[in-house]
């Protein structure tokens, strides 16, 4: 009987032994899980710091097309939502950086079109289907021809041009833009009072009226945003949020 009582205390002890092994084991994969996580952000918070490596790939991986469930692994839930004003069904999901602002266009959770906005003088993005990057040309050195323009100078100064992307671009439209709130690649009063030339002009002579101003416009101002997409003008127009709403929603990111 006695040796019962005493082989109780030993079995409970090995049994806490087990226990607190496990436990152990445990605690220590998630304190590397924590620590692994921890690291990532560390070394992708400094390559961000002083390169442009991380979010140049984030964006290089949004395709017209693609799944918006995938694109919300990389940059997280949307800050802002919008209905479009333009096409029923469409929606704006916008994802604000301290570099850029993307704002992806869908329908039943697909990608229509999307627009990259950037927001640093040191910031080039790549536009897809072009061997050209924001902040490296004039809409004049990016073609001599334009499908459509859109401008404005009321509630937001913008001026936007239309191209069409043929066979290479899988038949899509793209459009460059030059938006007040974006990098400043060029002289910001310049390109405003060229913009507010512009408006004044069609308004009094129409867009044939207007070729020469456009024309000066197109050889001075350098595009600050990008969108492409099965999407027309008006809609990428639209995607473009307001200076009041661009500072109530993104400012300080």
């Amino acid at each position: 009987m006695d040796s019962v009582h005493e082989e109780k205390p030993r079995l409970m002890k090995r049994v806490q032994s087990i226990v607190f092994t496990v436990a152990a084991v445990m605690l220590s994969i998630g304190q590397w899980s924590d620590t692994k996580e921890m690291s990532i952000e560390v070394y992708e918070g400094f390559i961000a710091k002083f390169t442009d490596t991380i979010e140049l790939e984030r964006l290089g991986n949004v395709k017209v097309g693609g799944n918006i469930n995938f694109i919300e692994q990389s940059f997280g839930i949307a800050t802002v939502i919008k209905a479009s004003r333009t096409v029923e069904g469409l929606e704006y999901r916008y994802y604000p950086d301290s570099k850029y602002v993307l704002t992806v266009a869908t329908q039943d959770n697909l990608i229509k079109g999307y627009q990259v906005i950037s927001l640093k003088e040191t910031f080039y993005p790549e536009m897809p289907f072009s061997a050209q990057s924001l902040g490296q040309f004039l809409y004049s050195d990016y073609s001599p021809y334009y499908d459509d323009i859109r401008t404005d100078n009321a509630n937001l100064t913008y001026y936007l041009e239309s191209h069409s992307l043929g066979r290479a671009g899988l038949f899509f439209n793209q459009f460059i833009t030059y938006v007040e709130y974006g990098a400043s690649y060029g002289d910001a009063s310049e390109s405003k009072a060229g913009i507010n030339a512009l408006n004044e002009s069609l308004l009094e002579q129409g867009q044939e009226g207007s070729t020469e101003i456009i024309n000066t416009l197109r050889s001075g101002i350098v595009p600050n945003v990008f969108s492409v997409g099965d999407i027309d003008a008006s809609t990428a127009a639209d995607m473009l949020v307001t200076q009041y709403e661009y500072a109530a929603y993104f400012k300080g990111e």
